[in-house]
């Protein structure tokens, strides 16, 4: 009895172990910084929840803080990442190296920011570029690295190409099911 006993809480402890082991530290990403103002976005999960040929998308949450720049310093890089974030936001990552992108609600619609992964990027999709390394590849990028091309050789490492799509950028979808039917979902 005892070495069942025993062996039953060293497999519960094992899997208690590997289960804190796998689980993903939530990722602190660093936004574009405009008027005096900087954004930050914290994924708190992200889960696959569709599969084909060209990519996966995963459901990602996330929380969002806005933290104003410092009357004395104007420097962003100087920024600290905030205590407190937001309340929970979903977005969707559809990771391909045929037609990456992340898709987002606003506005009572789906947008889908169809990336040039590795090339430089500027205006609203260099966060999107942002939250795409950090759900995708669990790497946290900069602004300054998506936005100078620096990361062309990696991408070019995991497979990323020109994407027709990605020359119009941004797509816009009444529903969630439109935009999931634009990636073959």
């Amino acid at each position: 009895m005892t070495k069942k006993l025993l062996f039953v809480f060293s497999v519960f402890f094992a899997i208690v172990a590997v289960g804190t082991a796998l689980a993903r530290e939530e990722l602190v990403l660093r936004g574009r910084c405009q008027q005096g103002e900087c954004n930050f976005t914290k994924i708190i999960s992200t889960q696959k929840i569709g599969k084909n040929d060209a990519g996966q998308m995963l459901v990602v949450k996330v929380r969002s803080a806005i933290v104003s720049l410092s009357a004395k310093d104007q420097d962003p890089d100087k920024v600290k990442p905030p205590k407190y974030f937001g309340l929970v936001k979903v977005s969707y990552a559809f990771c391909s190296t045929q037609k990456p992108a992340i898709i987002f609600y606003s506005d009572g619609k789906f947008y889908a920011h169809v990336l040039k992964v590795g090339e430089a990027a500027t205006g609203f999709l260099v966060d999107s570029h942002i939250e795409y390394w950090a759900a995708c590849h669990e790497t946290v990028v900069s602004v300054s690295e998506v936005m100078s091309g620096v990361l062309a050789k990696q991408a070019s490492n995991l497979g990323y190409h020109k994407v027709p799509e990605a020359e119009k950028g941004r797509y816009t979808f009444r529903t969630r099911a439109k935009a999931f039917q634009f990636f073959e979902l």
